[in-house]
């Protein structure tokens, strides 16, 4: 019989992360962001499932329609009780419009990232010189499998140590 408090949960294999990624988009791996080339030149971005996992996400806070930006530079903020993540641009250009729907409401962004959840319509500005840095969804599925695998690994405690510590001491209490 296992202890399903210890035990590690399951991580997706590549062929089941392959499944998942749209074959339509491209992925900035180290941003978990996701381009989707549109008619007429324009890009739409979205955050990938693994943003999507943290699931505790309460606002977003986009950059306006208008603003320029570049590569791996703060386009939006994506806010928890705690803290305040950046949002990351996966390629330079120019917000061409929002999701208001999202930036109203994150729930599209844990639910349907790939979909209803998208971030940004966006000009892009250097998508020939940026495009090597994004991965097909087979090229992302093999990169993202065993960092996966990596963070499954990690134990954030040692149970018997934190059984210990709640161990009462008559002299000092717990």
């Amino acid at each position: 019989m296992t202890d399903d408090a210890t035990e590690k949960p399951e991580r997706p294999t590549r062929e089941q992360l392959l499944a998942t990624l749209p074959a339509d988009r491209l992925y900035a791996p180290e941003m978990d962001m996701w381009v989707r080339l549109e008619e007429g030149g324009l890009a739409r971005l979205g955050a990938t499932h693994v943003v999507a996992a943290h699931g505790q996400f309460m606002y977003f806070t986009p950059r306006p329609p208008g603003t320029d930006f570049d590569r791996d530079r703060s386009i939006g903020v994506m806010e928890t009780a705690k803290t305040a993540v950046a949002i990351h641009a996966p390629i330079s250009g120019r917000v061409a419009a929002v999701n208001e729907a999202v930036a109203g409401d994150v729930d599209p962004v844990t639910h349907d990232p790939y979909g209803a959840g998208w971030m940004f319509l966006v000009e892009p500005s250097r998508l020939e010189e940026e495009r090597p840095l994004l991965l097909e969804a087979a090229a992302y599925a093999d990169w993202l499998a065993p960092r996966l695998e990596e963070k499954s690994a990690e134990v954030p405690f040692d149970p018997a140590e934190f059984e210990q510590d709640l161990t009462p001491d008559p002299n000092q209490g717990y």
